[in-house]
């Protein structure tokens, strides 16, 4: 297992100085020019290492926000899609997961102590998994619902205090402006 880099012992300032250089896609020796500049020194290939991972990094976050995009439109927009893809992309995984398992057990007959090539432990595992994916789906549709809730609760105020104010213009009683707020909000206000 690869070592700690050793760009990542550098102050602040220059840890900074170094990204922003990977990002505008300046090479390796202006890096390490970059560096020297800044009153320090590291090997090229450290430089060239520590760029290469840098690299990898920003592309599977601009991948997991792009698919998370792309999710949030296709199924619904949502304050955080990743958590809507995480979740159904681990449904799906654990689906794949389990098919096998299932046709093992079809093929060896029901009473395989093995239950079909999984042992306990990964059974156990298996559902541990699938229970917290079920309870992360729930969290998530609850927040979902609970936002919906303030919408529409925002939503009818707003409506009841602009009927308030055009019956009010147009001369309407206390009375029949407190049954319209009624009627709109759904309690006495």
């Amino acid at each position: 297992m690869a070592g700690r880099s050793s760009l990542k012992s550098l102050p602040p300032q220059v840890l900074d100085a170094v990204h922003d250089a990977i990002g505008r896609g300046e090479t390796i020796d202006d890096i390490c020019g970059l560096l020297r500049d800044l009153g320090t020194e590291r090997s090229r290939s450290a430089v060239g290492r520590y760029a290469k991972g840098f690299a990898e990094l920003a592309t599977q976050q601009r991948r997991v926000q792009s698919i998370a995009a792309a999710f949030g439109s296709e199924f619904g927009s949502s304050g955080d899609n990743q958590v809507r893809m995480m979740n159904q992309l681990m449904t799906s995984v654990m689906t794949r997961a389990i098919i096998p398992i299932a046709s093992a057990a079809d093929d060896a007959g029901s009473d395989d102590e093995e239950g079909g090539g999984i042992d306990t432990l990964g059974l156990s595992r298996l559902a541990k998994a699938v229970k917290d994916v079920t309870s992360s789906s729930k969290i998530d549709i609850e927040r979902e619902a609970k936002i919906r809730e303030e919408e529409a609760r925002r939503t009818r105020e707003r409506a009841a205090a602009d009927a308030t104010e055009a019956g009010r213009a147009a001369g309407a009683s206390e009375a029949t402006l407190a049954a319209i707020r009624t009627s709109i909000l759904g309690f006495a206000a």
